[in-house]
């Protein structure tokens, strides 16, 4: 594991460091939903920020933020007035808030010239997730923090708008697994908390600057 994580942050490192040599500018948007394994089902808000390598090559850097709330209710009475008004009365029992980052390095390989065109796109990085926990139940509340490597992959298309612009749509893989709380058991083991972040989902944008 040690290894893997070590030959990561070299290609990571690297990748950044290309990236840091060219004129970036801020390139796209992009607005979508996920449904991760370890997660609830939430929506994913997106910028790239790239540079134009050639007519078919953008290199850069994307940056993604995941948000989804939840609380957990209950009916405790129902009443209905003699107009037929039906009330109840809910108690709320927990809640919760799931954020998570991800900052990749990212590639993206334009499949034509024409304004309107297949992509394919695909990002190496890093994610950290927060987890904010309220039992009200209980009167605890408690804060997670998780960390760990993150990578993606999407086809698409896009369609040209003005001379410089266009509007995306793609499907795309999210693969994260992300830890907390690693340490050694008694037998002296490696032991720690995981959430696997991993999953499908799709995504729309506006794009810019482009050639």
């Amino acid at each position: 594991m040690r290894i893997k994580a070590l030959l990561l942050s070299v290609v990571l490192v690297l990748c950044f460091a290309e990236i840091g040599q060219t004129q970036l500018r801020f390139s796209g948007v992009r607005l979508g939903y996920l449904n991760p394994k370890g997660s609830k089902a939430g929506m994913m808000l997106g910028v790239d920020v790239t540079n134009q390598m050639d007519e078919s090559l953008e290199l850069g850097i994307n940056v993604s933020a995941f948000r989804k709330s939840y609380e957990q209710t209950s009916e405790i009475a129902r009443t209905v007035s003699s107009g037929g008004l039906v009330e109840s009365t809910v108690q709320k029992e927990l809640e919760f808030t799931t954020f998570f980052l991800p900052i990749m390095a990212e590639a993206v390989a334009h499949l034509g010239r024409d304004r309107s065109h297949f992509f394919l796109n695909g990002g190496l990085g890093y994610e950290m997730l927060w987890n904010k926990e309220n039992n009200l139940q209980e009167g605890k509340k408690d804060t997670r923090y998780y960390h760990g490597f993150a990578w993606l992959a999407s086809a698409g298309y896009q369609i040209g708008l003005g001379l410089h612009s266009g509007l995306t749509a793609e499907i795309f893989y999210h693969g994260a697994t992300v830890k907390r709380n690693e340490s050694k058991n008694t037998a002296g083991l490696p032991v720690w908390s995981e959430v696997d972040l991993s999953g499908f989902g799709f995504r729309g944008g506006l794009r810019w600057g482009l050639w």
